[in-house]
């Protein structure tokens, strides 16, 4: 498989750009002045701040959807989203300080898999606003 091409890091709640409506992966991370913050992990800091790695059919539906989620407009918010503010992630990272970016793919599983496989086996420890993971396939 080849490299995901990614898009440049956008902010979560300005909808100031074109999102394809294609399968693919994405991710949310921390940055303030699109610079990434560190966020430590079980082993070693993350320097590039990522809070989160998804899979979806539609990356424009999801990434509305968890927009969407984080203003509050949602009962059933994204389960990022649900786990940023079930435990007030926004006392130390605020709202507009979320960032996004896809890569469009048709191997959706693998490719969430093997990022967060490789996340992990970095970090020792999953992405903060990642519940679950699925097992490498």
């Amino acid at each position: 498989m080849e490299e995901p091409i990614w898009s440049d890091w956008k902010p979560l709640l300005n909808s100031d750009y074109a999102i394809p409506c294609d399968s693919g992966i994405y991710e949310i991370r921390w940055a303030i002045g699109g610079k990434p913050q560190t966020v430590p992990r079980f082993n070693g800091k993350d320097i590039n701040g990522l809070l989160y790695i998804g899979k979806t059919t539609n990356l424009q539906k999801r990434i509305g959807f968890i927009r969407h989620s984080l203003n509050g407009e949602m009962t059933s918010p994204h389960t990022a989203i649900y786990t940023y503010k079930y435990f007030v992630f926004e006392r130390k990272i605020k709202p507009e300080q979320l960032e996004v970016r896809w890569t469009e793919s048709k191997e959706i599983e693998y490719l969430e898999a093997k990022l967060l496989f490789d996340y992990i086996m970095e970090y020792l420890d999953k992405p903060p606003l990642n519940i679950s993971v699925p097992k490498r396939m």
